[in-house]
């Protein structure tokens, strides 16, 4: 067989096709590299999450009306609802929220979100106003997270931890039930802040399958599907450190 003949003049063109043939297929190697990837991910995700049967939301004014039935339907057992933040913000749906969540007999938690520049007092005092008695079942939250200008470098720790225990004294003598915190691991460790059936932890940012054992929930994702009254509501889902026995003798201790 004659050899194939490649004019000068063609030469470069041809070197270019092949050096282009060989670029592409390398993309798509990688391109098929990082979905194998992101699969094996997946899955791993997926039998991790099978190990924490026990999934919750957290909700509030910006979710609009909330079918709590269709919630339960799609494997929800348990839902927050945000009340307050700060001295004087309340959410508007709290109490509609509450009232419709009770037929669902889902068990129900109310969270407040901490300020940083407001008082203790108040902060509890907002609380009351808004909440009244309509506590659910579930310990109080309070969210602590950085917003605004406020992060671990421009906050006062101090203060902070003792504007948060003030609050957390005061819940938790007016109400008579355990306050939990929800925070990421960086702020709940500069908190100082032991974990005891009084004081519970609800991490924003732990790893599935990794040592949790002061957490009592582990916040999963930010925004998760489920479907709601024949729409897909995306919503931040968090899941019980625990088995379901386990989860049945908290609801009783609490």
């Amino acid at each position: 067989m004659r050899r194939k003949d490649v004019q000068p003049i063609y030469a470069e063109t041809y070197r270019r096709r092949v050096r282009t043939r060989r670029v592409v297929f390398g993309i798509f190697l990688v391109i098929l590299a990082l979905v194998a990837a992101f699969s094996i991910w997946r899955w791993h995700a997926q039998q991790e999450l099978k190990k924490y049967p026990i999934k919750g939301v957290m909700i509030d004014q910006s979710n609009g009306y909330i079918d709590f039935e269709s919630l339960k339907s799609d494997g929800v057992k348990f839902v927050y609802l945000k009340a307050t933040q700060g001295a004087a913000f309340t959410d508007d749906n709290f109490q509609s929220n509450f009232q419709r969540s009770q037929g669902s007999q889902l068990p129900i938690g109310v969270y407040h979100y901490f300020s940083f520049t407001s008082s203790a007092t108040a902060q509890f005092k907002n609380f009351v106003r808004q909440v009244t008695t309509n506590t659910g079942g579930l310990p109080i939250c309070v969210a602590v997270q950085y917003y605004g200008t406020f992060d671990a470098s421009s906050l006062h720790w101090p203060l902070v931890r003792k504007r948060l225990r003030q609050l957390m004294d005061e819940l938790h003598r007016y109400y008579q039930r355990p306050v939990m915190i929800s925070a990421s691991r960086d702020i709940i460790s500069r908190l100082k802040i032991a974990a005891t059936h009084k004081h519970q932890f609800w991490v924003t940012n732990g790893q599935l399958g990794k040592p949790n054992a002061d957490d009592t929930f582990i916040q999963v994702t930010d925004k998760q599907s489920f479907k709601v009254d024949r729409q897909i509501l995306f919503l931040p889902m968090t899941v019980f450190n625990g088995n379901e026995k386990q989860w049945a003798r908290y609801l009783d201790e609490n």
